[in-house]
């Protein structure tokens, strides 16, 4: 290989790759276009000359003057002429941005890889758009009025302060003998815009925190990115001087991306490679009669039990079809599950081993979330000269994957709050410091939480033993109530335990281990292939019976309790049966949704209303829509009208707990239930508390 070549030789090849372009070197003469960058793919030049393509690498900036000389007829191009006409050149912004396209892998760097040696270079980066500026314009040509001549001349501005000119390019009189005066209006400007990326999520191990790596952005690369977006960016790897209180010079530099060219990722499933082979095994495996149960054997494979459990899982990461319609609505496709219990029944576990599986994940603990942490937040960014930025969120980032959220429970409820619009409309609004924008969190959502009391009571309703506002819990398709009971299963499960100890034990000392026990049926990378290739190739439609079998289900059960005035299934949970069969039917690779996928998903639904909905032995799923169960609101009405008559009889406005007490007893409502709808009545904020807890009185 060459180690370098002269300026005439790198102009002689800039010459010869600019003869393929003409068409576009015309487009950027013409004064009706607006488009003024110049396009030149890495494979053209190493096409002209391999050399030539690996030295541009190595002096990407130096090349690029050159091409510039070409374009302009600067330096010995001048004497021919350059490509550009006399009108582009007579105009104020006689500009040509160059961009630099690349598909090959071999110029790819990883955020965290990058290092002294790759200064100055040109090369490629694979992020997720974490922050993003506004866009400014910035200064490339200054105009100044000199006040010997009167003359108004442009000069170059380089470096983040505007610097006047030694002499004027008129009369050349000197900055000591004369006086200049900064034109704005006649200075030529280019739009600027900071963004900062990091590494995708999924290619994280173990607790590795993302590395970030800032991208300065140009003219057309500027507004077009959002954070969540998943980009592939070509450019040259800059250092800046960090500055120091004392202003002197720092011997450190931060290091940023002049950026060239830029691809958004069309789908986020698009690195992953599948081969022929891949397909095959994926075809041979969803034919196999016993999918689900290896499946489900593929999770958590250290975890006893919670086979349900399990399934819903495999289900949400296969996930429904998401609907759009002409006029822009849509339905959404992904499942949101929550798992709830007892600590100590591998919630955990599971959320880790799903966020392990998912192509795409992000995973995070509620206990150190905030909302602007899960959604996205204004902030202001000192890189970019304190000025505010967008920087997405837990389920921006997952946008197109799972958000895998452990430990709800220990979130503060406005940040839990922050949710509800990110998991039903699956977008993200922000308005802030003048900043108005929408972003899209199109992710599947699994979380874990355990009771406020610690352990589980089944002698008390579901949404007594935690403090989810209803608005959140109604949002999940499916709650699983996980709970440690002692029982027939603790000899099993202890053996289980063992088991998977001894063969930890066999591999940790090199003996090789128990493969059943420790190890899943379906290998992680294979997991992934197959949920990939069934997400963007299998799209079911609902059979007949199918759709009569959802039906069904769906009147049966609430003509069950019609008669006891509750409520057990609503239109909520109709749709959480059509994303579950869906899924189910994509398991299979199937192109049709047929009763056997109903049944499995009318399975998991089921489980879910008895666990989570059931209140004196009858089924009122209102308690999780609502916070209140049919039994509870008759007796939230009753205890309003007494405690308005009380408050109306009494000369301080206040009723006693003893006398509602006791007029409730009248009206059918034993203490047990005032004691209970007056603290729900409370937190709903319709009646505050006296002195000691021993009177009431109704809001407003």
């Amino acid at each position: 290989m060459r180690e370098y070549f002269r300026d005439d030789e790198v102009r002689s090849f800039w010459n010869k790759l600019l003869e393929s372009k003409s068409e576009d070197i015309s487009r950027i003469n013409s004064s009706d276009s607006k488009d003024k960058t110049l396009t030149i793919s890495y494979e053209e030049m190493d096409k002209i000359d391999m050399n030539f393509a690996l030295l541009f690498l190595r002096y990407p900036e130096e090349y690029l003057n050159l091409l510039k000389d070409v374009l302009y007829g600067r330096g010995e191009e001048g004497k021919r002429g350059g490509l550009l006409s006399e009108d582009f050149m007579s105009r104020k912004d006689a500009r040509v941005r160059i961009s630099i396209s690349s598909k090959l892998p071999d110029i790819k760097r990883n955020i965290r890889e990058l290092r002294s040696d790759d200064l100055n270079t040109f090369l490629q980066v694979d992020g997720v758009v974490k922050r993003v500026s506004e866009v400014v314009p910035t200064i490339v040509s200054a105009a100044f009025q000199c006040s010997y001549c009167r003359e108004i001349n442009l000069y170059p501005q380089t470096g983040n302060r505007i610097m006047e000119p030694l002499n004027c390019s008129k009369c050349g009189k000197p900055k000591d003998e004369t006086k200049f005066k900064f034109i704005p209006e006649r200075s030529t400007y280019y739009d600027t815009q900071i963004i900062t990326i990091e590494e995708k999520p999924e290619f994280l191990r173990g607790a590795a925190q993302p590395a970030r790596l800032l991208v300065h952005l140009e003219d057309e690369l500027c507004g077009k990115n959002n954070p969540g977006d998943r980009v592939s960016i070509n450019g040259i790897l800059k250092g800046k001087q960090k500055s120091q209180m004392n202003q002197s010079m720092s011997r450190q530099f931060d290091i940023y991306l002049d950026a060239m060219y830029i691809e958004r990722e069309s789908s986020e499933y698009d690195e992953v490679m599948l081969d022929d082979e891949d397909i095959k095994t994926i075809k041979k495996a969803a034919k196999d009669p016993e999918i689900y149960n290896k499946l489900v054997g593929s999770i958590a494979p250290a975890v006893f039990g919670n086979e349900m459990v399990k399934e819903a899982v495999i289900l949400q990461l296969f996930g429904g079809e998401r609907k759009a319609f002409e006029d822009g609505t849509y339905i959404r496709g992904d499942i949101h599950v929550l798992l709830f219990g007892d600590p100590g029944v591998a919630k955990s576990q599971i959320l880790t081993y799903a966020a392990n599986i998912a192509p795409k994940s992000v995973y995070t603990s509620g206990k150190g979330s905030s909302a602007a942490g899960l959604t996205a937040a204004a902030v202001k960014d000192e890189m970019s000269e304190g000025r505010w930025t967008l920087e997405a969120g837990t389920l921006v980032l997952a946008d197109g994957g799972l958000a895998a959220v452990d430990e709800l429970d220990k979130m503060d409820k406005e940040d839990s709050g922050a949710m509800h619009q990110a998991m039903e409309q699956q977008t993200v609004s922000i308005s802030k410091a003048g900043i108005n924008a929408t972003l899209m969190s199109r992710c599947a959502v699994l979380g874990a939480a355990n009771p406020k009391f610690g352990r589980y009571d089944e002698n008390e309703p579901f949404p007594a033993q935690t403090e989810f506002p209803a608005t959140l819990l109604s949002r999940f398709d499916l709650i699983f109530v996980i709970v440690d009971r002692p029982g027939k299963v603790d000899n099993d499960m202890a053996d289980y335990i063992l088991k998977v100890h001894k063969a930890g034990e066999s591999i940790a000392s090199g003996r090789g281990g128990e493969k059943a026990q420790v190890y899943p049926v379906f290998e992680h990378d294979f997991l992934k292939k197959y949920i990939i290739y069934a997400r963007k190739t299998c799209f079911p439609l609902m059979s007949p019976k199918a759709s009569d079998m959802i039906k069904k289900f769906y009147v049966d059960r609430r003509a069950s309790t019609s008669k006891q005035g509750t409520v057990s299934i609503t239109p909520r949970q109709l749709e959480a049966l059509v994303r579950l069969s869906e899924a189910s039917a994509r398991v299979r690779l199937s192109e049709r949704v047929d009763e056997q996928d109903v049944e499995r998903a009318e399975r998991l639904m089921e489980s879910f209303l008895n666990q989570t909905t059931v209140v004196n032995g009858i089924p009122d799923v209102d308690i999780i829509l609502t916070g209140f169960a049919q039994k509870d609101r008759k007796a939230a009405f009753s205890l309003t009208d007494i405690i308005r008559r009380l408050m109306e009889a009494s000369p301080n406005r206040w009723a006693s707990l003893k006398d509602i007490i006791e007029e409730a007893r009248g009206a059918g409502v034993d203490q047990n239930q005032v004691e209970r709808t007056l603290e729900m009545m409370n937190k709903k904020g319709t009646i505050i508390k006296g002195n000691n807890d021993q009177s009431f009185r109704i809001v407003g």
